[in-house]
């Protein structure tokens, strides 16, 4: 109660009657009787790359689906669709607003039996049909949507919990109806019912994010492509101004997405470039600033793919918009700069330390916005792709609501130092936590030969972690780890610095000669998609001691060459081509780099 009344102090008056009135209407409140209506004119959809595969075709003709990074699955005859059949679970028939969705021992894994019906597979039906003229397709097509009305009316079943998951099924079925006309004669009706759904329950404070983009969307298109439905006009205004709102709202100055997900980023991406191919295609005005938001956006995931894909930073689920291509994600098609540049995105905390072939990302960002849903506990995590393959690998996402989600996303498994065997956040449910660390970049410099990068944050408070990266133009990066106490409290303190790999003979992870800490390498999962689980591995250095303490490697494609540390925050790595030496700051010093290779002898103070 305490709680409740707490957060009531925080709203708004409009926050706190749209929330009242969307609880009223949950109980009380009726969709108004369907309506046909003259219009004129033949609105235009935008013409959606094709996706049809026929072996997949006929493979849900036989009601088996291949669904984010499950294979074959089978939900019976005729279909359930009220079933997760991975987890064996199967949500309750009953008003949605009922069904605890969140709850695993409840009704399985939600997004399972949400990525079935959002639909997406009566598309390959469609264009299976068009493209072999066999009458098999639109016939289960139309069998299996005439199944789903009957087992899902309205306000029966899980399958309208989710405002985001009726906008998704509605833009499906546009799809379907852009390829094969009015496929069935209660389209129309359904698509109401669709609509009304999602204007009466917009996400507008429950999760304002790109469930309330994908909602935006979703109106503008029924709006736009079913004028013959009455109040179409009103979800075609409001629908485009929700999408124009959050293209302000969601991208931050730099081009991205404000949830702190490549992901995310992505999928928001998708839903602003359709939105923005259908307004044109109808002849409705396009603001500049839209179409800067969207180009933004895209520079920004350039920036990312420079080694031929972006890295994997927060949460990802698989789920994608329209003609969106398949997980994982591929390379950007904006161009990416030329040459490859190390850069950054300063808002979102990423930086870009770019060698030929090789991209090596800091995350120096915010956990996320509001309760950092989608962030993951690993600021300061480091991720290393080169040309095109994942080398030091954040582990994905792998479930939602499972037992295993606060393990994909705690600080353990991700590529930063841990202190005492703490998360940098406290989760708090599978879509939040407690307590989101504070970052701070401290020193960015670029450079022709190198780039340096400092930063610290407070997540083990009082205790600080503080990293240093050191990325040569060669192809050899050191990272130096210090954790620092303000009040020393003389007790010693767990640390434990993970890396994370696929394959062990891809990098070399070199800690500095005569270190004490202990170093183990062990099995440890990672998910390329959700709700795949692969074997990779995590090389751990672990120590005890009071602080101060630091700890320093180099990461390298080539094992040749030897580092030792010649003083207090004094490292030397010698390489057969030549040798390096670095001096960081202690006491008010300025971090000095002195190389000796065969360009002669340099020295760059800082």
């Amino acid at each position: 109660m305490n709680r409740t009344l707490a957060r009531l102090t925080r709203m708004g008056p409009d926050e706190i009657r749209t929330r009242a009135h969307q609880a009223l209407s949950k109980r009380w409140g009726r969709p108004p009787v369907f309506e046909v209506i003259p219009f004129a004119g033949a609105p235009v959809f935008p013409d959606p790359p094709t996706l049809c595969s026929l072996p997949e075709a006929e493979n849900i003709c036989l009601h088996r689906f291949d669904l984010l990074g499950y294979k074959d699955l089978d939900f019976g005859s005729p279909i359930d669709w009220h079933l997760d059949p991975v987890h064996h679970k199967r949500a309750p028939r009953k008003p949605w607003y009922q069904i605890p969705f969140l709850d695993f021992n409840a009704v399985g894994d939600h997004k399972i039996i949400w990525e079935l019906n959002r639909h997406q597979h009566l598309v390959t039906l469609a264009e299976a049909g068009r493209l072999t003229k066999d009458d098999r397709f639109a016939a289960e097509l139309r069998s299996q949507w005439g199944d789903w009305q009957r087992e899902n009316p309205y306000p029966i079943g899980i399958n309208w919990a989710s405002t985001l998951e009726v906008a998704f099924r509605a833009l499906s079925w546009l799809w379907v109806r852009h390829l094969l006309g009015d496929f069935h004669e209660d389209l129309l009706g359904a698509l109401h019912l669709h609509g009304w759904h999602i204007e009466r329950y917009l996400s507008t404070y429950y999760s304002p994010n790109t469930h309330l983009l994908g909602e935006g969307v979703a109106l503008f298109a029924i709006g736009l492509l079913c004028p013959q439905i009455r109040g179409a006009s009103r979800w075609r205004d409001r629908g485009w101004n929700i999408v124009l709102q959050q293209a302000e709202t969601q991208v931050r100055p730099d081009g991205f997405h404000f949830e702190q997900s490549v992901y995310y980023h992505v999928y928001a991406l998708d839903f602003f470039q359709f939105a923005r191919d259908l307004a044109a295609r109808n002849a409705i005005p396009i603001p500049a600033s839209f179409d800067r938001t969207i180009e933004k956006m895209s520079e920004a995931l350039s920036v990312l793919s420079q080694a031929g894909r972006p890295p994997n930073f927060g949460d990802d689920d698989g789920g994608r918009v329209l003609g969106s291509p398949p997980r994982p994600l591929a390379p950007s098609p904006a161009r990416s700069p030329s040459p490859p540049r190390s850069l950054a995105l300063t808002c979102a905390g990423i930086y870009t330390m770019t060698t030929t072939g090789s991209q090596l990302f800091i995350d120096a960002g915010p956990q996320g916005v509001f309760a950092g849903g989608h962030g993951h506990a690993d600021a300061l995590s480091i991720q290393l792709i080169t040309d095109g393959r994942p080398i030091l690998i954040d582990p994905g996402t792998f479930c939602y609501t499972c037992p295993e989600r606060d393990r994909f996303r705690g600080t353990a498994a991700h590529n930063t130092l841990q202190v005492d065997g703490r998360d940098q956040a406290a989760p708090a449910g599978p879509f939040a936590w407690i307590g989101m660390p504070e970052t701070a970049v401290d020193l960015w410099l670029p450079g022709e030969t190198f780039d340096l990068f400092a930063g610290h944050h407070n997540g083990y408070a009082p205790v600080i972690h503080h990293r240093w990266v050191f990325g040569h133009k060669s192809g050899f990066w050191l990272v130096r780890d210090v954790v620092t106490e303000p009040r020393p409290s003389g007790s010693g303190h767990r640390l434990d610095l993970h890396w994370h790999l696929l394959d062990q003979c891809d990098i070399a992870i070199l800690p500095h000669a005569g270190h004490t800490w202990s170093q183990s390498i062990e099995r440890f999962d990672w998910s390329p998609v959700y709700g795949k689980k692969e074997p990779a591995f995590v090389q751990r250095f672990s120590a005890e001691l009071t602080l101060p303490a630091e700890f320093a490697v180099i990461l390298t494609s080539a094992e040749s060459g030897t580092f030792t540390q010649t003083g207090p925050s004094a490292y030397r790595y010698e390489q057969p081509q030549g040798s390096h030496e670095f001096i960081f700051p202690r006491s008010g010093v300025r971090f000095i780099y002195r190389a000796d290779t065969p360009d002669g002898p340099k020295e760059f103070s800082i």
